[in-house]
């Protein structure tokens, strides 16, 4: 599978090594973009998150469209 960026844009296609957890396209290592995700899970009233945050990879795209949308007041 070759990245959806590359191929939408001038230069080399690159190979995908990675898909995007929102919209599902292929990406290179140049495109894709690694973030920290909290794990929640049902505690009671103890501690909900996990120790180590987990790894969630994103497209350009999708993380801009999540930069762009207002969080809890």
């Amino acid at each position: 599978m070759n990245c959806y960026e590359c191929t939408t844009g001038p230069g080399p296609v690159r190979t995908a090594v990675a898909v995007c957890r929102e919209c599902g396209v292929g990406l290179c290592g140049d495109h894709l973009r690694v973030e920290a995700h909290e794990l929640h899970r049902p505690a009671g009233l103890g501690k909900t998150t996990t120790e180590l945050p987990a790894r969630r990879v994103v497209c350009p795209v999708c993380a801009s469209a999540e930069a762009t949308v207002p969080g809890p007041v």
